[in-house]
């Protein structure tokens, strides 16, 4: 799969199949997510990958999932990860301006994971005082965000946005997500129209 490839066809993934990453591929993605763009190169940037099954339950309980879609968005058992990356901020590299360093590096680890059939969910939604202690993360660490990992049990598709972006379920339980047309989204040589 070349890498246009795995961007048109990556979807959020909210229903996995309970088959365990492997050791080598989990590595591959946080390798990828190092080598993201960072501003100034500081790399502020630290992962904690879970994939202890002690852990998977725990780490669950601290997420927020698909407000549009709740609770059938939410992953029952038998379809939630199996391995989680935590998305940490060394606020000893850097205090302000992490949130393009930890984008572009998180983007990078969900498109390696796409080359390898792995889904991912990327979550914002996350009780952070709750995992830093399931985890023991030091303070001097931000958590930014959590990225949920499985091999895919759904197949979401993209379809045109008209109007309205509010992803959603159809009555065979295939997620819909809305994408605004490119040509609603791009333009050439000059100013943006003018609004209204």
């Amino acid at each position: 799969m070349n890498v246009y490839d795995a961007i048109v066809s990556r979807r959020t993934i909210r229903k996995f199949r309970q088959t365990p990453i492997p050791e080598d591929v989990l590595k591959k993605m946080i390798n990828a997510a190092r080598l993201a763009p960072q501003a100034s190169n500081l790399q502020p940037i630290k992962y904690i990958v879970v994939d202890d099954k002690d852990l998977l339950e725990p780490v669950f309980a601290t997420t927020k999932w698909a407000a549009y879609i709740a609770p059938e968005g939410t992953p029952k058992p038998g379809e939630r990860p199996v391995a989680y990356v935590v998305i940490l901020v060394d606020l000893e590299i850097r205090n302000s301006g992490y949130d393009t360093d930890a984008g572009a590096a998180v983007e990078n680890l969900i498109l390696a994971g796409v080359g390898e059939g792995i889904g991912s969910c990327w979550i914002g939604s996350v009780d952070r005082d709750r995992l830093r202690e399931l985890l023991g993360i030091p303070e001097r660490y931000i958590i930014h965000s959590i990225v949920a990992l499985g091999y895919p049990a759904e197949s979401p598709v993209a379809v045109e946005a008209k109007g309205c972006i509010k992803y959603y379920k159809d009555e065979t339980g295939t997620l819909h997500v809305p994408k605004r047309p490119l040509e609603e989204v791009m333009f050439r040589n000059r100013a943006l129209p003018p609004q209204g």
